[in-house]
């Protein structure tokens, strides 16, 4: 029996027991580790870092994807930076309006292996015909692009070698100048409590580009901290105002029909109550 340890702050640690390995090894990018445990099923690891884990990712995917989604009128064009595992991928692919989305991830290896390794919680995601897979860089791939997306979704790893190039002005600007009129962005904004200067930089950097931001969070035990913020921007659409008016298109009955098992109108009202300040 061996014990996967994560440590996100250099006095804060905790330990996963390594119940059955599946992959250990290394992408032209980074770490990767799956394994299972058995009370969180499936657990994803890139960089010592954990990702998903079967028995709460949905909070977060539903949550990051959900939340925008449901607060646009009819997105239709979808731009997914990062998010390699796919299971952003998965809630995206539920909304009826959507005709395309593009996702580009920088590590096709990572793919390759989610594809093979998480296919039970993918539901067939990458397999899906209105998926455009791009194997890039972001950044590069926003300075090359000249398509409009309804939402842009980041869901990048913390700051690092990899993602530095996902967390500057230029990056931001080019985010939005790739939105349609309209247009929503949303960003992972890590852990508030442990890591408040992803905080400060998405105020500072992404947000102040935009008419409308905040944040909103949700509560994902697997993660160290337990509350999880996302960064959330738009020059059109004030999600602060839309939660608490409460949105016609995401009443119970149609988070059934996506088969969510977190979101709800009323976690999505309940995520911007979650304001740690």
């Amino acid at each position: 029996m061996s014990w996967f340890e994560e440590c996100i702050h250099p006095e804060i640690r905790q330990s996963i027991r390594v119940d059955r390995p599946i992959f250990d090894g290394q992408t032209d990018f980074q770490s990767v580790s799956i394994f299972d445990n058995n009370l969180l099923g499936r657990v994803l690891v890139l960089d010592d870092a954990i990702q998903i884990t079967e028995f709460d990712e949905h909070i977060y995917s539903e949550s990051m994807v959900h939340i925008p989604m449901f607060s646009h009128p009819a997105p239709q064009r979808v731009l997914i930076i990062g998010a390699g595992d796919g299971t952003v991928l998965r809630e995206v692919l539920k909304h009826e309006t959507l005709t395309q989305v593009t996702m580009v991830e920088i590590d096709g290896a990572l793919v390759k292996l989610c594809h093979e390794h998480l296919s039970d919680i993918l539901q067939g995601a990458f397999d899906d015909p209105k998926l455009d897979l791009v194997i890039d860089d972001g950044a590069k791939y926003l300075r090359e692009t000249d398509r409009a997306f309804d939402v842009i979704i980041i869901d990048s790893t913390d700051p690092d070698d990899n993602s530095t190039a996902l967390f500057t002005d230029e990056f931001y600007t080019r985010c939005k100048a790739r939105l349609a009129v309209g247009g929503i962005i949303v960003a992972q904004a890590g852990c508030p409590a442990y890591q408040p200067s992803i905080r400060t930089h998405m105020r500072e950097r992404m947000q102040v580009h935009f008419k409308y931001g905040g944040f909103y969070h949700a509560a994902v035990p697997t993660y160290i901290g337990g509350l999880h913020a996302f960064s959330w921007a738009s020059d059109v659409h004030d999600l602060n105002d839309i939660a608490e008016r409460g949105n016609n298109k995401s009443p119970q009955e149609l988070a059934q029909k996506l088969s969510a098992r977190y979101y709800t109108g009323r976690s999505h009202k309940a995520a911007f109550y979650m304001e740690p300040e």
